[in-house]
């Protein structure tokens, strides 16, 4: 239990030999404008990770209270959680990753991926993975949807409420089951990958020289002016956000590789996209039924010819492995099975996105390390899936 594994006051440090950093952009001031969380490497050493530039994880509490009310009765227990985490015992988690410090020089083009989120998540929810990436030589664009799938989210309707930060909050639609679930998912899914295709178009403004970010910030976008490597651009997504992946992928032949973290593959189980791109796909044990598998092995098996498809199962994980609620609060799916160490488990699905970038865009250029590590943890994940159950436990 939590209580008993010794909570963290920050999520775990990235091996990378840069100090991560972070930044909020959002494009403008409209409903539809597009709102990312930017990791990237910074300047300094990793070594010299600054931790007086660390923020606080949840950068507002109306995002802890709509996670809390998504566990439906568990929510007055998440949030006591929460409050004895953040006011009693060790204070509130913060992202060991340095807050708009100067992006790294040394590389002139940084290779991108976007990064989508699951349903009742956030551009942040995943920022373990991130910053990993990040203290590689990576750019992780995570997006934070607006179709109501995100725990909440918001916007600024003008620059005056901007001044006077009045967000306007979208609230998270919960999950409703009935005959035209399919239909009402696979309409988000298709919103979704249309954000994905617009955020793409952002990202060569930013190149460009020709974005804006209204949020005030010690970081203009200038100085990623020709610094992103667009032409390798990669597209990762946990749980819903890997059906938008799939969907993005199939849509914009920008996108040129694909990581798919424990996609959920209901939305677009009636869809036959053609995706040629690489992909990669990194399940957890526990969250895959029957027919999840079979979307799944349907794209497998109809790779085109020298494409790669790479499928992997970590044992004894959750479908929050790959998110950071594990090192902050511990586990709260499958209690009864024995769990694999967080971070472990964080380290294995890092190790394996890292050996699946430098196969397919060179980059980083050596990945002995991640090799050797996926070699001393064999025993933790198999190559191939597992079906866990025929038919779903719970209602999500």
């Amino acid at each position: 239990m939590w209580w008993s594994r010794g909570l963290l006051k920050h999520l775990p440090l990235s091996l990378g030999q840069y100090a991560p950093a972070f930044m909020d952009i959002m494009s403008d001031f409209t409903i539809d404008s597009t709102f990312i969380r930017l990791y990237y490497p910074s300047s300094t050493p990793n070594i010299e990770n600054d931790a007086t530039k660390w923020i606080k994880w949840s950068p507002n509490e109306y995002y802890l209270q709509s996670m809390a009310d998504l566990v439906s009765n568990w929510g007055t227990v998440l949030k006591a959680v929460l409050w004895l985490y953040g006011d009693v015992c060790l204070g509130e988690p913060h992202v060991p990753a340095m807050w708009e410090a100067e992006p790294m020089q040394s590389i002139s083009k940084i290779p991108v991926i976007i990064f989508s989120h699951g349903f009742g998540a956030t551009r942040f929810l995943s920022s373990t993975i991130a910053i990993e990436l990040a203290s590689r030589g990576f750019i992780v664009a995570s997006i934070e949807h607006k179709d109501s799938s995100a725990c909440a989210t918001y916007y600024y309707e003008s620059p005056e409420k901007l001044e006077k930060d009045e967000k306007t909050w979208i609230p998270h639609e919960k999950m409703k089951f009935g005959p035209d679930h399919y239909k009402v998912r696979n309409t988000q899914l298709r919103g979704r990958a249309n954000e994905i295709i617009k955020l793409i178009d952002f990202l060569h403004k930013i190149n460009s020289g020709e974005a804006s970010n209204i949020l005030k910030s010690s970081v203009d976008l200038s100085s990623f002016k020709d610094r992103l490597e667009l032409s390798s651009l990669s597209m990762m997504g946990h749980s819903f956000g890997g059906a938008t992946s799939m969907l993005a992928m199939s849509l914009d032949d920008r996108i040129k590789y694909g990581i798919i973290l424990d996609g959920w593959m209901f939305p677009l189980k009636e869809e036959d996209l053609v995706i040629k791109q690489p992909l990669i796909f990194i399940n957890t044990q526990t969250f895959h039924i029957e027919s999840n598998i079979k979307v799944i092995e349907k794209y497998l098996n109809s790779n085109p010819a020298g494409v790669s498809r790479d499928i992997y199962t970590i044992k004894h994980t959750t479908h929050e492995s790959q998110t950071d609620t594990p090192h902050i609060l511990g586990y709260w799916l499958n209690w009864f099975m024995p769990k694999l160490d967080p971070v472990v488990g964080t380290n294995i699905n890092n190790h394996m996105i890292l050996c699946f970038l430098h196969k397919n865009i060179g980059f980083p250029e050596f990945v002995t390390e991640s090799e050797n590590y996926l070699k001393k943890e064999a025993e933790s994940f198999v190559t191939g899936t597992i079906i866990y159950a025929k038919m779903p436990k719970r209602k999500l």
